[in-house]
């Protein structure tokens, strides 16, 4: 998996799950019985309803020097460049070059780089990825926490055979407007620097 490192601006999904334990489960609590792996499970899809729409998924790879070709990351979902000899590259390019720069060989699970391109002096490969919901270490940006939040409370109680209707439809129009908040608030936010 690609290293996004935990900093001020982000938060762990095994602290997100750690703190939706200690705030919303228990006794008197809004969810009074709850396994971990219930939370795990629901913490884990409500990141899948939109990491790619409302978080930053995406990764970067960067090699000294250009292979002729590259294991796919086991994280990948889509290619968005690949950068060789100093021109960047992307499958949606408008004017894409006479002759590909590199193809994705699905079957192998590989990047295949046009052999003009092998040998140059670096290497970079930025791509989608699923990582948010496959691993508890993934960097998940704390402007959408509460989001997330939101989205478990809701996932857990929907599930429920005897829960409240009227609850119920609280908490989806919570976690509608929760969602687009952080939505909002991550459209415009440059994690890079």
């Amino acid at each position: 998996m690609a290293d996004t490192s935990i900093t001020n601006a982000f938060i762990s999904l095994n602290d997100i799950i750690n703190n939706f334990i200690i705030s919303y489960t228990g006794p008197g609590k809004l969810i009074p019985d709850s396994k971990r792996t219930e939370v795990v499970f629901h913490a884990r899809r409500s990141l899948q309803e939109f990491s790619y729409e409302t978080l930053k998924g995406q990764f970067l790879i960067e090699e000294p020097t250009a292979p002729a070709t590259y294991p796919l990351p086991k994280d990948y979902v889509a290619m968005v460049t690949v950068q060789a000899n100093s021109v960047e590259f992307t499958e949606s390019s408008v004017n894409p070059p006479a002759q590909d720069e590199y193809f994705i060989d699905y079957t192998n699970k590989q990047i295949i780089l046009n052999s003009g391109n092998v040998g140059n002096v670096y290497f970079k490969v930025k791509y989608l990825s699923n990582a948010l919901t496959t691993d508890e270490s993934a960097a998940i940006p704390k402007l959408a926490e509460e989001a997330l939040y939101s989205c478990i409370v809701y996932a857990i109680l929907a599930n429920r055979e005897k829960t409240n209707p009227g609850l119920l439809q609280r908490l989806l129009i919570e976690k509608t407007d929760k969602l687009e908040k952080a939505k909002s608030r991550l459209v415009f936010t440059n994690f890079s620097s």
